[in-house]
């Protein structure tokens, strides 16, 4: 019986190493949605220099299109732009653009969110999202805990740069983040606007180890006596 809970508790140790390198990412798009995370910072990259962002190589912050390099603004939803106290340009169709600020990056480039203390929850504004598009995540040691691709997203754009084109992404991680690194695998880009940042409680995912532990552990006791 000791081997079998011994075998017991290295399955489950093993199986939350397993997840942690994935960091458990919880993932949500939604067309015109929000920010999922109650108080969480927001990030609208108005500025000159915005203070949580890096720029590297063919990445920029830039308003409206540019056609010839195929970038376009995200397409605001319902009240997404009063929301994020944004100003909205009639872009293709009269579809309501991004007429602010915002993050195109290209194969070659890179954004990089920089956090001073680790966070677990990353909103942001994904327009288009592609199988190209990527973000990585790293915990405060640099360590690479897990990647979410455009093609991970519960979303299928529509490809027409409307509001169907263009969701608020909402992702909980298990394991703490301190940076995410956001690339383009394949052109033509990746745009984003207006992310928000959190500190949450764990996923379900987390509750259900740390219950599965203790049923474990009070199965020891029992044996015991």
């Amino acid at each position: 019986m000791k081997i079998i809970l011994s075998l017991s508790i290295a399955g489950i140790l093993a199986l939350s190493i397993s997840g942690i390198a994935q960091a458990q990412f919880s993932i949500t798009a939604t067309v015109g949605g929000l920010p999922s995370a109650s108080g969480a910072t927001l990030a609208t990259f108005n500025e000159v220099s915005p203070p949580i962002l890096t720029l590297s190589g063919s990445a920029y912050l830039v308003t409206g299109p540019n056609y010839g390099v195929a970038y376009i603004p995200p397409c605001f939803s319902g009240s997404q732009a009063a929301f994020f106290g944004e100003s909205t340009m009639a872009g293709f169709n009269n579809y309501p653009w991004d007429g602010s600020q915002y993050v195109t990056v290209w194969d070659g480039g890179s954004a990089t969110l920089n956090f001073g203390t680790p966070q677990n929850y990353l909103g942001l504004l994904w327009s288009t999202p592609g199988t190209g598009d990527r973000l990585t995540f790293y915990d405060n040691a640099n360590n690479v805990i897990g990647t979410v691709l455009g093609s991970n997203l519960p979303f299928l754009p529509s490809g027409d740069w409307g509001p169907n084109d263009t969701a608020y992404v909402n992702i909980t991680s298990a394991t703490p983040f301190s940076r995410v690194v956001v690339t383009e695998t394949i052109s033509p880009s990746f745009e984003f606007d207006d992310v928000a940042y959190a500190v949450v409680p764990e996923p379900a995912s987390c509750v259900l180890f740390g219950a599965g532990l203790f049923t474990l552990g009070f199965g020891l006791r029992r044996k015991t006596a």
